[in-house]
């Protein structure tokens, strides 16, 4: 046996080493795809590990955790849930993002917990470590109104040691605080300790405004206790709006919240593979044609058909391994880059994320990573490989001893693709009826891969169908460029089944690219209006940061309701709408609760409503004490316009009637609207999120927001002034979040683009070695290298048409798919599609003029080669 791989090896790195260029482009085009995959999937996943990890940092050892959502918990329950039976202790924690301003570190965030530091530095157990001359500084210097703990890999990278001083913006105040301590986690590996801080809470509470509030309890349960029993026992003490759950929760639920994104991108990296898989057979099964005669010898000599076909796989799994070790390792030091991006898109449209340390490259995810990518290259080229491998194996001595033999053994059946393209199409179809399972479109999935398949299967028959048209319409001419012409269709329709592959490989990623671009502007526009229809405000006035609030964690505070009056007595202000949001339980499910006067938004602007009139529907609403939800919200409880819903408020479980259903772009997990009047009776809330200030006719609203914008800078009382944004500033960061969203798309589509191209270039390359003595018999009897280049651009352009035609087609129903099932099962959102016939115009001009550039080369080499040596086994 031992001998027989011997045997492997040596033809094989014969081969290798005979064809570097053509094996060189299937490498590239493996490591392109491996590379997309890995990089995402790594930056997916360490975003969320991330969070698991700052989760489980700041959580310690604890069992369980008390959360209001947006609302925060009262201190005053901490003192009840200290007695419960079965908790061993309960630590307060209030955490606060504040943004630095101390010079070479501006603008950069840094996240502050708020605890309680005399029990944290005094328990073998805390949540971090400290030196002992931090842990043994003076109870005045640990609880000062001033004093940070900084982590350790902060403050080496600010440069900062104990005693240095930080001025930062946070809680709506400018503050300087003063280093009193370095700290760093407990585990061996960094934890979100080494780069946040920590404060006396009862500091926090009156440097960060909060008073009286917490943003969460954690609680450590006696072991002797069960954990369920303990938690049970503590929810009998809360008020109904408190959650009561496990720590891990808060890692699934951001998890689950996040999850359909975050497949999205990795269906859409997985492109670049699937093409890797076309350029792979494209090189296999040119190996295959050359090495024929080389076939028929080993057949000839006793090679079994097994060893054969194995030899071929075996070859190209070579190449994928290698293309799979590049592609993974470049993925891992992509994925560096991609991390912000992927968990900035999160943050954006979820929930704020720490994307924490960066990844080591030496470290046991970025070892599987790379392995996951070696493996993912070697078993696509395998795939690739596994066509050609067999047809190697079937090949019968005698008749891959004659000449001719290819060619005759090539010829693809037309009829019966055409019946595999339309039995596709129609699974397609078929595949976009189902629902999702677990919220997850995988029959949208389904149906793309049976679109795409259907278009794969037409391509051949495209193919044979142009080249038999083109020597139709050109027979009998005499015309140089006609004949050449004639001459690269009918090459082309003479190998439609590795022509094919090559088309498939260009529309597959021009279809992608149309697909997600004709998604991605039609998703615009349907937001474009609905940000223009329903921002109504021509001013906006909202705490500091509050356009960055995810950003900045909970930097940005509510403002408080008697700022209503201020508001309303500057000169041309009409109205203004006090504005608030809230995260709550609505059956079982948490939901952005949005208060506001419904009357004076029926008033001054509307929502966008699925049937009926928004302003009836406020005034409906306002009347019964009724709520308007979101279509995201709807579908998810299964709801319709006149049925009933039950929210978890203070004054327990109520249960209000849904005057109407809306469109919504800003949440993913569904929005609800009440009467601000009714929730102030509920919540007992009277905070304010933002104002919304309309202004008289004929007011100016850069004069109104000059004179606000002066009124506050003028205020004695230490409290950074709220910010005055202009309606077309708000429209702008909506669109600029939405444009961000989506960069990664972009970067996958060229990838998939790129990859297709140098299966273009391989193609032509096989095509120039396989005709070497057609193209010296042409240059003999008195073509030019002019014409000999022209005649292989030729057929460039016919694969690069055949390819961005299919393509276009693709993208078109690709589109469809995603809009109407994929994100419509993975978001609820719905899309309103549009065909830009730009983007249409611009793929197809794409696809021609790449396949022209990537066969101008093989073109140029073709025109190059010497006559004498083409000739010269004739």
């Amino acid at each position: 046996m031992r001998g027989v791989w011997s045997v492997f090896g040596m033809l094989i790195g014969a081969h290798v080493r005979e064809r570097p260029l053509r094996n060189a482009l299937s490498v590239v085009g493996v490591a392109l795809g491996v590379l997309a995959s890995v990089s995402i999937g790594t930056a997916n996943v360490q975003v969320l590990h991330s969070f698991d990890r700052a989760v489980r940092s700041v959580s310690g050892t604890a069992t369980l955790e008390i959360i209001g959502h947006d609302l925060g918990v009262d201190e005053a329950v901490i003192r009840s849930v200290r007695n419960l039976p079965g908790v061993e202790n309960a630590a307060p924690l209030l955490e606060q993002g504040v943004v630095v301003q101390t010079e070479g570190h501006r603008g950069e965030v840094l996240q502050i917990f708020g605890m309680d530091l005399l029990a944290e530095l005094g328990s073998p157990n805390g949540r971090f470590l400290v030196t002992r001359e931090d842990r043994e500084r003076t109870l005045e210097d640990v609880v000062s109104a001033d004093a940070i703990y900084l982590g350790r890999s902060l403050a080496d990278s600010w440069n900062l040691r104990v005693g240095s001083l930080v001025d930062v913006q946070g809680g709506g105040r400018n503050l300087r605080l003063r280093v009193a301590g370095v700290i760093h986690g407990t585990e061996n590996s960094g934890s979100l300790w080494d780069r946040a801080a920590a404060m006396d809470i009862a500091a926090a509470q009156v440097n960060f405004s909060a008073i009286g509030r917490l943003d969460r309890i954690d609680i450590v349960t006696d072991a002797g206790w069960n954990v369920d029993d303990v938690a049970a026992s503590v929810r009998d003490v809360l008020p109904p709006h408190l959650t009561v759950q496990r720590p891990a929760q808060r890692s699934k639920q951001v998890e689950n919240m996040v999850r359909s994104f975050q497949l999205n991108l990795t269906v859409l990296s997985w492109v670049g593979l699937l093409v890797g898989t076309f350029l792979i057979y494209n090189t296999m099964a040119f190996a295959v044609t050359q090495r024929r005669r080389e076939i028929g010898i080993y057949r000839a000599i006793g090679m079994a058909e097994r060893r054969i076909a194995l030899l071929f796989l075996v070859e190209g799994g070579l190449l994928g391994l290698i293309g799979g070790m590049l592609g993974g390792a470049a993925g891992v030091w992509v994925s560096r880059a991609l991390m912000g991006l992927v968990s900035r898109t999160i943050s954006d449209l979820y929930v704020p994320l720490m994307t924490g340390d960066p990844m080591s490259w030496i470290d046991t995810q970025t070892i599987m990573a790379m392995v996951k990518g070696t493996a993912f290259g070697t078993i696509v080229a395998m795939v690739g490989a596994l066509a050609p491998s067999l047809e190697a194996s079937r090949t019968v001595a005698v008749r891959a001893l004659a000449p001719g033999d290819y060619e005759e053994t090539q010829q693809v059946r037309g009829p019966r693709f055409l019946a595999v393209s339309l039995l596709l199409f129609v699974c397609a179809g078929v595949m976009s009826m189902p629902g999702p399972i677990n919220g997850l479109p995988l029959f949208g999935y389904l149906a793309t891969l049976c679109l795409l398949g259907s278009l794969v299967a037409l391509s051949s028959v495209c193919i044979q169908t142009l080249g038999r048209r083109e020597v139709s319409r050109n027979h009998g001419s005499l015309a140089l460029e006609g004949g050449l012409r004639r001459m690269a269709a009918e090459h082309a329709a003479r190998h439609p089944g590795r022509n094919a592959v090559t088309v498939s490989a260009l529309m597959v990623g021009l279809a992608i690219m149309i697909g997600v671009v004709v998604m991605v502007r039609s998703f615009r526009e349907t937001v474009e209006t609905w940000v223009n229809e329903t921002v109504m405000a021509d001013l906006i006035v909202a705490p500091f940061g509050w356009l960055h609030r995810q950003q900045a964690g909970h930097a940005a505070r509510a403002l408080p309701d008697s700022l209503a009056l201020v508001l309303s007595s500057f000169d041309g202000v009409a109205a203004v709408d006090a504005y608030r949001n809230v995260q709550v339980d609505v059956e079982d499910r948490t939901a952005m609760l949005v208060s506001r006067d419904m009357r004076l938004h029926a008033e001054r602007s509307r929502y966008l409503l699925l049937r009926g009139d928004s302003t009836a529907a406020l005034n409906r609403a306002a009347d019964s004490g009724g709520v308007l939800i979101s279509e995201v919200l709807a579908s998810r409880l299964g709801v319709r316009e006149g049925g009933r819903v039950t929210i978890r408020s203070p004054q327990g479980p109520q249960t209000v009637p849904v005057e109407g259903i809306f469109y919504d772009y800003a949440t993913d997990g569904g929005k609800m609207v009440m009467d601000r009047a009714r929730y102030q009776r509920l919540w007992n809330d009277h905070s304010v999120t933002v104002f919304a200030v309309y202004l008289a006719a004929g007011a100016d609203s850069e004069t109104v927001r000059a004179a606000m914008v002066r009124a506050f800078a003028e205020r004695q009382d230490g409290v950074l002034p709220p910010m005055v944004i202009k309606n077309k500033e708000l429209r702008k960061e909506i669109l600029d979040i939405f444009d961000r969203t989506f960069i990664l798309t972009y970067v996958l589509e060229l990838i998939a683009v790129l990859v297709a191209v140098l299966g273009i270039v391989n193609t032509l390359v096989t095509a120039v070695l396989e005709r070497r003595r057609e193209l010296a018999t042409l240059q003999a009897i008195g073509a030019s290298r002019k014409q000999v280049e022209r005649l292989v651009l030729w057929e460039a352009v016919y694969l690069g048409s055949i390819g961005a035609v299919l393509g276009m087609i693709g993208g078109l129903g690709l589109a469809w798919i995603l809009i109407t099932v994929v994100n419509k099962q993975s978001f609820g959102w719905t899309i309103r599609m549009t065909v830009p016939m730009d983007v249409l115009l611009q793929a197809v001009t794409i696809g021609v003029v790449a396949a022209w550039i990537a066969g101008y080369l093989p073109a140029r080499w073709a025109a190059r080669q010497s006559a004498v040596e083409g000739l010269r086994q004739e």
